[in-house]
């Protein structure tokens, strides 16, 4: 039986909003996601930062107090000024966290929350906030209301260390024999090829891992019919209700 994937609202509604905005998650429900998906980094003081560059260079408006720097090298009051785009602020993770718990259109449910943590110092800080917000019963399955994502493995093994009930997912931009090692060493419930990259074979492989395939950066049409195609699990997109009718016409639903 042909079926719908779990669409993922990358960086929020990327496409809608300000990307990793509170703006830009709410789009991303409006718009009908079944998922967010954001970005951390560390502060200077060790804050977390959502934020996807290492940097405030890109993502900074022009008439922003602080339009540039290293994000490790400021501390959580200084990126606090910052303004990303029609005026928003760069958020913490509790604030993402907070906005997912209840949908606008129904707040008896809640979105799941990926966190990919783009720093590695991130890994801590991540796993704590998780660790003290929820309850390892609450983490099981796909209602888990977060789990954390990243392209590196020490991450992720950090994570599990430190709050074990933590579901976790893999990132990788071309599916290799290595990719799929991590992912099954570190206890990885999913592993994420970029569409650009993505191959005929490459779904069924995860899958024969006992992995759940998502794949993101699903910004070109064709790239999101051939994920409808080889039925991927879960999709990540810029633009929640625009991959969602695209996909639903590839697959006659």
């Amino acid at each position: 039986m042909t079926t719908m994937p779990l669409i993922v609202g990358h960086r929020g509604a990327a496409d809608l909003a300000p990307e990793n905005t509170l703006k830009a998650f709410r789009r991303g429900l409006e718009a009908g996601a079944d998922m967010l998906e954001c970005d951390v980094h560390l502060s200077a003081d060790g804050k977390d930062v959502i934020i996807h560059d290492a940097t405030l260079d890109r993502t900074a408006q022009e008439d922003s107090p602080l339009r540039t720097g290293a994000v490790a090298e400021l501390t959580r009051a200084e990126l606090d000024q910052v303004l990303v785009g029609e005026g928003e602020h760069i958020p913490t993770m509790t604030e993402v966290l907070d906005l997912a718990a209840a949908l606008p259109h129904d707040p008896s449910r809640h979105a799941p929350v990926l966190v990919e943590i783009k720093a590695v110092e991130a890994a801590p800080r991540v796993a704590e906030l998780l660790r003290e917000r929820y309850d390892a019963s609450v983490m099981e399955g796909l209602s888990a209301p977060a789990r954390v994502i990243s392209f590196q493995a020490e991450a992720l093994r950090i994570v599990h260390r430190l709050a074990p009930s933590v579901p976790l997912g893999h990132l990788c931009r071309e599916l290799t024999d290595q990719a799929l090692e991590e992912a099954a060493e570190v206890g990885a419930a999913t592993l994420a090829v970029r569409a650009s990259l993505l191959r005929e074979g490459d779904v069924e492989r995860i899958r024969r891992a006992g992995i759940i395939p998502l794949v993101w950066a699903l910004r070109e049409e064709e790239h999101i019919r051939l994920a409808a195609d080889l039925q991927v699990s879960w999709v990540g997109a810029d633009d929640p209700a625009r991959t969602r009718r695209v996909v639903a016409d590839q697959l006659g639903l």
